[in-house]
């Protein structure tokens, strides 16, 4: 029986048709590594901008809640202190928009080192509104610090007032940083009567606010007006801005966050020249983002607060 001669080596057909094979399964591995990395990416950048819109939302949430608060009853008074024990000192002794316990300002650039929020139509470009908050803190039985149930924007604990001039205050307002990108940022009253600056959250592209105007005093919202309608209100009646501002009863409160990079993936279908956004929902289609066709991922978040404290003078 005659044996078979024992191969040596491959055709170059034989060659051929190996690497074919190869190449083939190379380019399939790397198609679907491709396309993993860019749905994880894609995902990181939608978990960011909701992870974005969840802690905004808690953020101002809290403050407005906090709006106005007076410990009427201290627990603890200094020796020799004058503590703010009711609600007769509430409106102080001026009648400026920044003694008000919640105001703002619409379309408005707030500075970073002044105590102030902002004027009305003073950047319409970018169109961010500003919201004030402003509240007494709260102290331990003995006095001694913060019992922990009052804090700023920053998550610092506020202790009780001795003055109407202790109350705290914040201000929450939208900036451009020097990377380019836009980020939401709070100005708080510090300690020593300084001004703190500080970034909340990278990516907040947009800040609407419009307030629950109560004009029959049964604290129900009438009708929902921008700061600049407030302003205008207050002119026609020829008052003070801050007597307008005494009928707010309720805020509500619009944001668009974005993603840090643009995606090809999310460039706009169609008539992109007319997409729109709605801050504050549909109810108000006067306010309206056009967002440019960059490829980033935006979310709108909304909602609504009722104040708890009262604005207007007790007495």
């Amino acid at each position: 029986m005659a044996l078979r001669p024992r191969q040596r080596g491959l055709t170059l057909i034989e060659l051929m048709i190996a690497l074919a094979i190869g190449l083939v399964i190379v380019l399939a591995a790397s198609s679907a590594f491709l396309g993993a990395r860019k749905l994880f990416t894609n995902d990181t950048d939608v978990r960011s901008v909701q992870d974005t819109v969840r802690f905004t939302r808690h953020v101002a949430q809290r403050l407005i809640r906090q709006a106005g608060y007076s410990d009427y009853a201290p627990d603890h008074q200094p020796d020799g202190a004058s503590v703010v024990a009711s609600g007769v000192a509430l409106s102080g002794n001026s009648k400026g928009p920044f003694d008000l316990s919640l105001a703002g300002a619409s379309n408005t650039t707030v500075s970073k080192t002044l105590a102030e929020f902002g004027s009305t139509d003073s950047d319409r470009v970018h169109g961010s509104d500003s919201l004030m908050v402003r509240f007494f803190g709260r102290s331990n039985v003995d006095g001694s610090d913060a019992d922990g149930t009052m804090h700023d924007c920053f998550g610092v604990a506020q202790t009780g007032p001795a003055t109407f001039n202790d109350r705290a205050w914040n201000i929450l307002y939208v900036d451009i940083a020097t990377d380019g990108h836009p980020e939401l940022y709070c100005k708080r009253r510090a300690g020593n009567g300084t001004v703190d600056v500080k970034e909340l959250a990278r990516g907040v592209e947009l800040l609407k606010v419009v307030y629950g105007f109560d004009a029959n005093d049964d604290s129900v919202p009438d009708t929902w007006l921008e700061a600049k309608e407030i302003e205008a209100k207050a002119a026609t009646a020829g008052t003070d801005a801050y007597v307008q501002w005494l009928n707010v009863v309720a805020v509500r409160v619009g944001m668009v966050v974005r993603s840090n990079r643009p995606n090809a993936e999310w460039k706009q279908v169609g008539d992109a020249a007319n997409y729109k956004l709605f801050p504050l929902g549909r109810d108000f289609p006067g306010i309206v983002f056009e967002p440019p066709d960059d490829g980033r991922f935006r979310a709108v978040s909304t909602f609504t607060v009722m104040l708890r404290n009262v604005q207007r003078d007790p007495a």
